[in-house]
This record gives C-alpha cells, sequence and structure tokens, in this order.
C-alpha cells in the first residue's frame, strides 16, 4: 500500500484528532438513523488510515457514534480476529466486501472468512471477465452484455455457497452496469439472470446518480431485490456517465442527492443496513465520516 504525503499526515494527526474531538460523539446520538437502522460505515473510506492504525482508527469511529461496519478486506486478520477487535470496540460487520477477480481465486474460502468475522451478508463489490479472456483496459468501456451474464452466472455460484454457510450473498453496482445494450439495461439484466432467492443488491446511490439516474426509481421498482445501502453522496454539478469509472463523492448532506426522499422511499421490511462510502476528500478522512454520521443523525427517525 503506498502512503501518500496527504495520508502520512493523515496518520500522524491521528493522536491529535482523538485529543481535540475523541470526547465528543454527537450530542445526544443514538447511532441510529433513517429506518430505525444503525448508520453503518464502509471501511474502504477509511482504509489509509485504518490500514497504518487499525486499533486507533476503530476508536475513533466508536467515539463518533458508529457500531456496525462493512469490511473491505480483513487487514491482515483472520475472520475470526477482525471480528473479536471489532467487538472490543462495539461494533460488528453484518456485511463484507470482496471483488468478483477475488472470488475466483478463492470463492469458499471467502465465504468462509465471511462467516467467520460475524457478517450476514457477502458483497460482491466489483465485476470481472470470463477465464481466458484478455484484461479489460477499461473495464466500464469493454464490458459486454455477455460478460454480465457470466457475472450472474458466477454470483448464482456465489449465492449458494453463502447459503451454505448461512450468509446472504450480494451484489453492488457501479454506475457502468446502468449502460444500455440495445436497449437491454445491464443492471436489470443481472437482476433477470440471478435467482433472487440467492442474490440480493446493495444499492450504491451516488453511483446510481453519477449514471444520470434516479435512485428513487430503483428503490420503487425492486424493493424486494435491495436489502443494503451504500450512502454516498455525489458533488453538485457532477459529470454523468456509464462508461467511466469517475468517483465524484462528497460528504453526506453536503451534495445534490435528497435523503429524505431517497429513505421515504425505502421499503424497512426489505432494507436491512446501510453504510456510508466515501472517496474523495478535501481533508482528514475522519473527520468526513463524522460529518456525514452527525448529518444522518439529525435524520433519525
Amino acid at each position: 500500500m503506498s502512503i501518500t504525503r496527504r495520508s502520512f499526515l493523515e496518520g500522524s494527526s491521528l493522536a491529535v484528532l482523538a485529543a481535540m474531538t475523541g470526547a465528543r460523539s454527537f450530542a445526544g446520538s443514538t447511532g441510529i438513523g433513517p429506518l430505525g437502522r444503525p448508520i453503518g460505515l464502509q471501511l474502504y473510506t477509511v482504509r489509509e488510515a485504518a490500514g497504518r492504525d487499525l486499533l486507533g482508527t476503530l476508536q475513533q469511529l466508536q467515539t463518533i457514534g458508529y457500531r456496525e461496519v462493512e469490511t473491505a478486506g480483513f487487514y491482515g486478520k483472520s475472520g475470526k480476529e477482525l471480528r473479536k477487535i471489532l467487538a472490543d470496540h462495539g461494533m460488528t460487520a453484518p456485511s463484507a466486501h470482496s471483488s468478483m477477480s477475488e472470488l475466483q481465486k478463492g470463492m469458499q474460502k471467502i465465504v468462509d472468512a465471511a462467516a467467520e468475522v460475524g457478517a450476514k451478508y457477502l458483497v460482491c463489490a466489483f465485476p470481472s471477465q470470463p477465464p481466458n479472456k484478455p484484461a479489460y483496459a477499461d473495464i466500464a468501456r469493454e464490458i459486454t452484455l455477455d460478460d454480465w451474464k457470466w457475472n450472474a452466472e458466477q454470483l448464482n455460484k456465489l449465492g449458494e455457497l453463502a447459503r451454505q454457510a448461512g450468509l446472504q450473498a450480494g451484489y453492488h453496482n457501479h454506475n457502468m452496469e446502468f449502460r444500455s445494450y440495445d436497449g437491454v439495461v445491464a443492471f436489470d439484466e443481472l437482476l433477470q439472470q440471478t435467482d433472487p432467492k440467492l442474490i440480493t443488491i446493495e444499492l450504491d446511490l451516488a453511483w446510481v446518480v453519477t449514471a444520470g439516474l434516479d435512485p428513487v426509481k430503483y428503490l420503487k421498482q425492486y424493493p424486494e431485490r435491495i436489502s443494503l445501502l451504500h450512502v454516498k453522496d455525489v458533488w453538485k454539478g457532477a459529470k454523468t456517465t456509464v462508461t467511466e469509472i469517475n468517483k465524484q463523492t462528497i460528504e453526506v448532506g453536503r451534495g445534490q442527492i435528497d435523503w429524505q426522499r431517497v429513505f421515504a422511499a425505502c421499503d424497512p421490511k426489505h432494507l436491512k443496513h446501510y453504510f456510508v462510502e466515501q472517496e474523495n476528500f478535501t481533508g482528514s478522512t475522519i473527520e468526513a465520516v463524522r460529518s456525514s454520521f452527525e448529518y444522518l443523525s439529525t435524520l433519525e427517525s
């Protein structure tokens, strides 16, 4: 993992941040946000800080008020070890992420690790190309409808292995899933080609918006297929595209998404967890996730 000057400075300031803000979790917050669900965090958001100092980073997240996280790797720990570390910080990991390329290298091993960490969901975070096909130079531009169908087949295999381990498998979208192939939208095809009993959807709201679409449409169209959300905001005036992975994120509540409208469209019978995620930062990642947490706490219902 490369360490940039910004990430080094951020890491060296962890203790200072803890001293300055550690005593103030959001006043009166229970850690419960809209729909009566805990406000979770996708740990990919703080990956650099956690990679340098996992315990210190978790301590800061605990102080903010986060009680649920979604994993994106185990920081060199076993599933059981990470589960204990999280428990020591008052946290659980109800969901775990892994890419399709990682799953192809050892699907059963990843399923077992997700079960060990205590996850209930194992989510494929990113698609891949079929075997014996040259690696994509630019996946968003090169992935074909047949490639999406192959990914759907692999998801069904994952779903069956996950079911046997007591887990629910899922798929997390980016923007390229909303590309149309002669009128066939890849996202719709994925849902059609995957068994709804085996594969649920983690809808990343920011990527839907980046595709130029309204996430409320999908929340209402597929309420029984969507169990998880990535609560991620998008810059005002962000570029819309389905053929370019263009990250344009900001703290929740500071972008263009109408969060009251989004949560009003969710079906609480099926929506089980949601996780804050952010990919672009102008300052400390810890302060960014604090800002998102505090905003969501004001929407507590």
